[in-house]
């Protein structure tokens, strides 16, 4: 299975980021858009992997207390063939000690996990190019600031069906 570990939203915070993607939409020549049942937050990236009980392990060594993350304004990876535009998420300290005592814990269970700075965004977008003339500075001013209370962590499945992208979660460890 190819896995990982996330933030997941309730309807109305999907609902919020699936407007975001309309109105980006609108923009765009082309693109591939977050579908609204897709919209997480990842926190670690797992891959394929059938020891589903190691992760759950780590998932329950995390003693980390409700907390709220913020989302916030447009930003962009550049890549040939189209940007990938997402939503940036404020590094508030829970979320980044969340993060890493679930990337330590994997590590130890002996999973290869990315090494680098935790960089948390929401992906409304990939492949993405823009109209001429879009203002990514005022499209990305006009967004509201969206809180979100976090009061539990998933492990999530990824997979195609019928040629579509589905999250499933597979299991949640409350805060």
């Amino acid at each position: 299975m190819r896995l990982f570990t996330a933030i997941c939203f309730d309807k109305d915070v999907a609902a919020q980021l699936a407007d975001d993607v309309c109105a980006l939409s609108r923009n765009a020549e082309s693109g591939n858009f977050t579908k609204t049942e897709n919209f997480h937050l990842t926190l670690v990236f797992i891959g394929e992997t059938a020891n589903t009980a190691a992760v759950k392990k780590a998932l329950d060594k995390v003693e980390t207390a409700p907390f709220k993350i913020h989302i916030g304004g447009l930003g962009k990876f550049r890549r040939n063939g189209g940007d990938i535009y997402w939503r940036a998420v404020e590094r508030c300290p829970e979320l980044l000690e969340t993060q890493r005592t679930l990337a330590s814990g994997l590590k130890k269970a002996g999973f290869v996990i990315e090494e680098g700075s935790y960089k948390p965004h929401l992906t409304l977008g990939r492949e993405v190019i823009m109209k001429s003339g879009f203002d990514q500075g005022k499209f990305s001013d006009e967004l509201c600031v969206i809180e979100v209370p976090v009061k539990k962590i998933s492990l999530m499945k990824s997979e195609r069906v019928n040629g579509r992208l589905c999250y499933t979660e597979i299991y949640s460890k409350q805060l």
